[in-house]
């Protein structure tokens, strides 16, 4: 795979930062992700990440998604849980129902973090040593 710095799917975009080491995911409006997105959003950061171990962080914007299957949920816990001391999620603009997933999600995936603000995003993701 060759690491463009944005690809899309039907439900997402995705832009990388290699300097940056950062994923900006922004979601299309009322998507409802399935696994086929899970493994559009993990291979595409298996290939810009490396296999080196080294740090990185995913800040999403969750403000058109409205609802993820349990394949996605799957997929995506699966390659984060891979990367839990590598990994930083931050996502900011989630609906209640999001919420709550993402709630679950993070009880025992990864170093994940909800906000309110993306410029509160940044800053933390910033502090932990993920250039933002």
């Amino acid at each position: 795979m060759t690491n463009p710095l944005k690809i899309s799917s039907h439900s997402t975009e995705i832009t990388w930062s290699a300097a940056e080491r950062l994923a900006d995911v922004r979601y299309a409006v009322g998507a409802r992700l399935k696994s086929s997105d899970g493994v559009f959003l993990t291979e595409a950061l298996a290939g810009w990440i490396g296999a080196k171990g080294e740090p990185f962080a995913v800040l999403a914007d969750a403000s058109g998604l409205c609802a993820t299957n349990a394949d996605y949920r799957a997929i995506a816990s699966r390659f984060f849980r891979q990367h839990r001391y590598t990994a930083r999620i931050a996502l900011i603009n989630l609906g209640p129902l999001i919420h709550v997933v993402v709630e679950l999600f993070r009880l025992g995936t990864v170093r994940l973090k909800t906000f309110s603000s993306e410029a509160d995003t940044r800053s933390w993701l910033g502090a932990k040593a993920i250039s933002a």
